[in-house]
């Protein structure tokens, strides 16, 4: 595909940058307030006992979509069998209201993970909710849920339609053990894929379905023939799809309880365009985990490559960890090298972990993380709040933020609900109300907070995935490459909102943003204006004036450019305008997917 560079200049006038660096001494905690009763969110997690053996205190998501497509992010939230599922759409002013039965998902079900994702390219959001089957009945398997979004009707009424079954996704596995999910296009063929972990102990029992979309919305499991033989029973809890090594085919880490977390490294299409993994889980140093709960993969160190924290239980005479995978290298043989560092870097004990998410809470430019823990009989920790300090070193600073309280944990997720330039969290108490906190970091004593928060759009885009799913967006100030990658934001049962947040803390000046997109062209902004969230469009290789259409006049602009020998007639990215530019032009106008 040919490489794109779109250049913008700022809309506004940047101030003077007042610092060179980022993680300055200004940096301060963020503080965090509780605003179930602000928001009007009245939810309660409390599973019914028919979940069978431990799944009921396994249980407890939740995941953030923009499912009205307004530009703000609601919130699904399984009832676990004891009140139907609810659904609160932001009302953007600090509010919401649960709109399950309107929608159609007030569902009295067993619920366990959720992902969202539009999986039939309609541009609006979809919902995959993982089941054990109705309230007044014994759990069983093939209840699996697929929320199609109809859209608003001519009254202006928004709704879902269950099609699960008819769409192939309904049946995990033989058993009862569904957990999380995750969408991602494994073969990047423009549309979103979904992994299904489950959770089981029957040997021989199938399990942790890969579901390939036919390109309509509708799937197929694959997982026999694209997915490595496990040496033992994987107890699935948190699968990731996203490319770790550097050819942008995403590949995928599961997390998973009882030592059995994996690397499956993506072979990209056979000669046949079949997807394939192999396992290189003791290749890439993946081998401390034990009770792999909740994961999120971040830059953590600013390094350029990606490291993957997974939340474990913490039993220090047993050498039981959670564990913090920094990414040092890629081997001659294409896999990726980690390097567990979560006990020298500060991360290493959150008592018996769950859900865990990464960001910019202080906006101060890196990347900290939060972890929720609990389990009935087990001594109890606080929720963690882990600072980092610019190079992926952490400090607890959980009591500073209002975070340090104590619950059953199991589901975590990030997003700006209030559309104010921080990140708030949301968490789901096992057994308890649903929380959400706030983040209040105008009002903790900082000078200064900036922020840049980018939403993707690849509907323009006939090659590209839905939502932006496996994006690289790259920005850099204060003299470094700040990296995020859209990998759908799964964590433990749940999934956090995809609009990517950059924290520059009193940085008024990003030299540019850079997106490098799943089909390996590449946009890039010059200076845009900071304390914003923009919406950055992924366009159809042919368009050349970007206006989301192909027509006559993106060839008379692409003539009129080549004669003026324009470097944006340079289409091919080769350092010069020629014929090939026009014949790559042509060609990516009839097949733009080649």
């Amino acid at each position: 595909m040919p490489q794109t560079r779109i250049t913008r200049l700022n809309t506004s006038l940047a101030l003077v940058s007042l610092c060179a660096i980022t993680g300055s001494t200004l940096a301060v905690d963020p503080h965090f307030s509780l605003v179930n009763t602000i928001a009007e969110i009245n939810a309660i997690t409390v599973p019914i006992e028919q979940y069978t053996g431990q799944h009921d205190v396994m249980t407890g998501g939740v995941s953030v979509g923009d499912f009205n497509i307004d530009g703000w992010p609601d919130l699904y939230i399984p009832g676990l069998g004891s009140v139907p599922d609810m659904l609160f759409i932001n009302q953007q002013d600090g509010t919401f209201e649960d709109q399950a039965a309107s929608w159609g998902i007030d569902r009295l079900h067993m619920g366990q993970g959720s992902a969202v994702g539009d999986v039939n390219n309609d541009g609006l959001p979809d919902l995959y909710v993982q089941s054990f089957g109705p309230a007044d009945q014994q759990a069983q398997p093939g209840h699996a849920l697929l929320y199609i979004n109809q859209g608003p009707d001519a009254m202006g009424n928004w709704t879902f339609s269950e099609e699960a079954e008819q769409r192939g996704v309904n049946r995990v596995m033989t058993i009862v053990a569904g957990k999380g999910a995750a969408f991602g296009d494994v073969d990047l063929d423009g549309d979103l894929d979904l992994f299904a972990a489950t959770w089981q102990f029957t040997p021989g029992a199938d399990g942790n379905r890969l579901f390939e979309n036919n390109g309509n919305g509708y799937f197929t499991n694959i997982s026999d023939e694209a997915l490595p033989e496990p040496p033992f029973a994987l107890r699935g809890f948190t699968p990731k799809i996203v490319d770790v090594t550097g050819d942008r085919y995403p590949d995928l880490l599961l997390t998973c309880d009882f030592a059995t977390s994996r690397l499956y490294v993506n072979n990209g299409p056979d000669q046949h365009g079949r997807i394939s993994f192999r396992d290189e889980t003791e290749t890439a140093n993946i081998t401390n985990d034990n009770n792999g709960m909740g994961s999120t993969l971040n830059d953590f160190n600013g390094d350029g490559m990606l490291d993957w924290f997974m939340t474990n239980i913490h039993v220090s005479s047993a050498n039981y960890y959670n564990t913090l995978y920094m990414g040092m290298s890629i081997s001659e043989a294409g896999n990726p090298v980690f390097l567990d560092q979560a006990q020298v870097r500060g991360v290493s004990d959150n008592g018996w972990g769950w859900g865990v998410v990464s960001g910019d809470y202080n906006n101060d430019g890196d990347v900290d993380i939060v972890a929720t823990n609990g389990w009935p009989q087990w001594p109890n920790e606080p929720t963690r709040y882990w600072n980092n300090d610019g190079n992926g070193n952490f400090n607890d600073t959980s009591f500073n933020t209002g975070l340090s309280f104590h619950i059953d944990g199991r589901g975590l997720v990030q997003l700006d609900y209030d559309r104010d330039g921080d990140l708030d969290l949301a968490f789901v108490d096992n057994g308890g109300p649903f929380r959400l906190y706030r983040n209040d970091l105008d009002e903790a004593g900082r000078p200064f907070s900036h922020y840049l928060r980018i939403d993707l759009n690849t509907d323009l885009h006939p090659c590209l995935a839905p939502m932006g799913y496996g994006t690289r967006v790259i920005a850099t100030y204060a003299g470094r490459e700040h990296l995020r990658v859209i990998d759908g934001a799964s964590s433990y049962l749940g999934q956090s909102e995809l609009t990517v947040h950059f924290g520059t803390e009193i940085i008024t000046e990003i030299d540019s943003v850079r997106f490098e997109w799943a089909d390996g062209s590449v946009t890039t902004i010059e200076n845009p204006a900071i304390d914003q969230q923009m919406t950055v469009y992924a366009y159809h290789p042919a368009d050349f004036t970007q206006d989301g259409a192909f027509t006559f006049y993106d060839v008379a602009a692409m003539i009129r450019a080549y004669i003026d020998g324009s470097d944006s007639a340079d289409f091919n990215g080769d350092g010069s305008q020629n014929v090939l530019d026009i014949m790559d032009f042509i060609s990516s106008y009839q097949n733009p997917c080649e």
